[in-house]
């Protein structure tokens, strides 16, 4: 063979490296790179480009950035082939078929992915005919590989999530940052301070532990305030925001403080003492859980507490005074007592009245405010419902009621919607839910003049194939709307009644 035959035939790749955080081994990159340029050497492949992701789990191709530059560079086509240490620094994918899937995406731009330690690089010979049997035995192989290194990460997850949940039964804390307020200090096997570990700082030795002290620089004073704010001077989260605002105090992350942020310092047991773990799980990069209370591990008494425990457990009781979900009965007649007394409902007049529901029970519940007052008086609904039948039965050959809408004539179906008046301070509301069931043609707006029923104000039809609102506010500036959709009576919906009389369910006469 000539140096031009030779060089010709030489193929050219780009090597990927892959360590984890687990292992923190700060050299494995290098080596893994020294391996694959003697595999190169020996096998005629000349290196054109590195890639690598250090510190970063194989369980996904998400946050992988290396990975992903690799995917990039090979659909340009400046390469014929991917020098691998092994199938595990390719990935350790749940889902074997996304490993080989990534083969796959490469195979079409051309570049085939060498697994350096599956040997001296396999001459191709030109009078290919199909697999042979070492193909078959390759691709058994890989296969075999690739559920050993998902079996692999799977095995590990447990053993690591039992690691860290004997060591927060001892009193230690697991790993991750420190709450805000908090100092995370490295102890020896007695006990022993060791100091102050810094952030994203490891312990020295593998037999220390890591627990957590109050920073009483500045920090942990902060949290203390705001427990005496919540508890203490019975101030909401806003308000706390907003002292907290008012002293220029930056948030945890920087920024504004938020209700949430407040929220969670607020529940947060470690303030007073507790080793937490498995409040939320995150195994094999799947999708963050939050888990119920029974399944926490929680240890109190572990840690110098920031603010006092009577304090925080009043805080708590706070919470659970607050949080106590009402029954739909109970809303209803809270609502029920404000309306009567006050002729007016709004989510404001609810926040200055005591033992009122919270906005987000009544949205959970009803869906809306207005919803909710409609709930408070079914009879008047039902009786101007009732109304609007006897006249489409008047009309039509055939009705029959289905779940709550009428079918027309088998041609037709719609759902009569009866709206009391909402009053806004300033005028009244008519807020109708629009049906979007494939099987309701036509939802049938129905605006009541007052609570008592005693007047139908008109009629909205809303052909689901026409509109794509949920919910449509009419009120008596709405003269678009009321132009567009209103009706003074049901004259339009009867003649469709009688031309449905007359016609088949093919339209035919």
């Amino acid at each position: 063979m000539t140096w031009w035959e030779w060089k010709k035939k030489r193929r050219r790749a780009a090597t990927f490296a892959r360590h984890s955080a687990e292992n923190r081994q700060e050299n494995s990159v290098e080596i893994q790179q020294d391996e694959m340029r003697r595999f190169a050497d020996k096998n005629n492949i000349e290196i054109v480009k590195d890639f690598w992701d250090a510190g970063k789990s194989g369980l996904n191709a998400e946050g992988r950035q290396g990975f992903q530059d690799l995917l990039g560079f090979a659909k340009k086509g400046y390469i014929d082939s991917i020098l691998c240490l092994d199938m595990t620094r390719w990935g350790r994918f749940q889902n074997i078929d996304l490993s080989a899937a990534y083969e796959a995406q490469c195979a079409e731009y051309g570049v085939e992915v060498i697994y350096v330690n599956h040997g001296d690089l396999r001459e191709e010979s030109g009078d290919y005919d199909g697999l042979d049997d070492n193909d078959m035995f390759l691709g058994l192989r890989k296969s075999m590989e690739r559920t050993m290194a998902g079996k692999y990460s799977a095995d590990l997850s447990k053993k690591v999530w039992a690691g860290a949940a004997k060591v927060s039964e001892q009193g230690n804390r697991a790993g991750g940052p420190p709450p805000y307020g908090m100092l995370r200090v490295e102890v020896d096997e007695q006990r022993n301070a060791l100091g102050v570990m810094k952030p994203k700082q490891h312990k020295s030795y593998p037999n220390n532990r890591v627990r957590l002290i109050p920073d009483q620089e500045h920090k942990a004073e902060i949290v203390c305030d705001i427990f005496n704010l919540f508890v203490t001077e019975d101030r909401s989260e806003s308000e706390i925001v907003a002292a907290l605002e008012q002293r220029n105090i930056p948030a945890p992350k920087g920024g504004k403080w938020t209700t949430s942020t407040i929220r969670r310092i607020l529940r947060n047991e470690e303030y007073a003492g507790s080793v937490v773990y498995n409040r939320v799980s995150f195994k094999l990069k799947k999708k963050r859980v939050r888990n119920p209370r029974e399944k926490w591990i929680v240890k109190p008494g572990s840690y110098p507490h920031v603010v006092e425990p009577a304090i925080f457990e009043a805080a708590q009781a706070k919470f659970d005074l607050r949080d106590k979900r009402m029954s739909r009965e109970e809303i209803q007649q809270r609502l029920r007592f404000a309306f009567q007394k006050y002729n007016m409902l709004s989510y404001t007049l609810m926040h200055s009245l005591p033992d009122m529901p919270t906005r987000r029970e009544v949205i959970k519940e009803f869906g809306s405010l207005p919803e909710a007052l409609q709930s408070l008086y079914p009879d008047v609904l039902d009786k101007a419902r009732t109304k609007v039948r006897k006249m489409i039965e008047s009309e039509a050959d055939a009705v029959f009621e289905h779940e709550d809408f009428l079918v027309i004539n088998e041609m037709f179906s719609v759902k009569i919607e009866p709206v009391l008046p909402f009053s806004r301070g300033y005028g009244h509301q008519w807020h109708f839910r629009i049906d979007d069931r494939p099987c309701v043609d036509i939802t049938l707006g129905v605006p009541l003049r007052d609570f008592k029923g005693s007047r139908i104000l008109g009629y909205f039809p809303f052909p689901r194939v026409l509109v794509d609102e949920p919910l449509i506010c009419i009120a008596h500036s709405s003269s678009f709307k009321i132009g567009l959709f209103g009706y003074t009576d049901l004259s339009f919906i009867l003649d469709l009644v009688r031309w449905t009389n007359h016609h088949d369910k093919r339209g035919e006469k």
